[in-house]
């Protein structure tokens, strides 16, 4: 997907394309059992992979946004 149309597309949409972009593998990634995602580099994530899938390097607005898809951060547990 061109950088232009991904900007358009619905935050499941730029999930998929990030995890799946060989260029952000040091930035986000699945887990090993492929049932949720982490930001492995913050500061990588957010100056590269924001700016081209979001338009914008708002660490804290990525955060509303999947949030307000359902996703919760988990920090203890399997997930």
């Amino acid at each position: 997907v061109p950088p232009r149309n991904l900007q358009s597309q619905k935050l499941p949409t730029k999930l998929a394309s990030m995890l799946s972009d060989p260029d952000l593998t040091s930035a986000i990634t699945w887990m090993p059992h492929g049932r949720s995602w982490k930001i492995l580099n913050r500061e990588l994530f957010s100056s590269f992979a924001m700016p081209r899938y979001f338009g914008h390097s708002n660490h804290a607005s990525f955060v509303r946004i999947v949030n307000a898809w359902g996703f919760r951060r988990v920090t203890k547990g399997t997930d």
